[in-house]
C-alpha cells in the first residue's frame, strides 16, 4: 500500500495549481472591467451665452431622478435655483446655483442642465463644451424666479 503522491499525481497537481494561478488574475480583472464606468455619451455643440441674462432663473419644484448615459444617477432637487446662462441648439442651459452639478462616468463632469419645453432633455458640459442627451425627455416641475 502506498502512502505518498506518485511523480504522475504530481504533475497533475502542479497542472492544476498553475492552471488557477493563471486564471484567478484574469477573472478579477474581467470583474475589476466590468465594473468600471463608461464614458460620458456626448457630442460637440454651439454654446451662445447670453449677456442679459443676469435675472432669469428657475427654481426646480419637485426633485426628479435622472439616469444619464453612463448609468450614474443624478438628482435635481427640489427647490434648487438654477440660472439662465445661454443656448445650445438643444434648448436653454441653466446652471445651479450655490452648488456644483456633476455627470459621473468614466470621469467627472460638470453639467448644465438643457431644458426646452419644461423638459430635461440632457446636459451641457461647459468644460468640453458638449452635450450629454438623455435617453427619453423628462418633464420637470419648475417656477420662474
Amino acid at each position: 500500500m502506498r502512502t505518498g503522491f506518485n511523480r504522475s499525481d504530481r504533475e497533475n497537481m502542479k497542472s492544476k495549481y498553475t492552471s488557477v494561478i493563471v486564471a484567478a488574475p484574469i477573472a478579477i480583472i474581467c470583474m475589476i472591467s466590468a465594473g468600471c464606468a463608461t464614458e460620458v455619451s456626448r457630442t460637440a455643440t454651439q454654446f451662445s451665452p447670453d449677456a442679459g441674462a443676469d435675472n432669469k432663473y428657475i427654481v426646480v419644484t419637485r426633485e426628479v431622478t435622472v439616469t444619464p448615459s453612463a448609468g450614474y444617477s443624478r438628482t435635481l432637487k427640489a427647490g434648487s435655483t438654477w440660472k439662465y446662462v445661454g443656448r445650445i441648439p438643444e434648448g436653454a442651459v441653466y446652471k445651479v446655483q450655490d452648488d456644483v452639478f456633476m455627470l459621473e462616468g468614466k470621469h467627472m463632469h460638470e453639467a448644465y442642465c438643457v431644458i426646452a419645453n419644461n423638459e430635461l432633455v440632457g446636459f451641457y458640459l461647459a468644460v468640453e463644451n458638449a452635450f450629454s442627451p438623455l435617453s427619453s425627455r423628462v418633464p420637470l416641475s419648475l417656477n420662474q424666479k
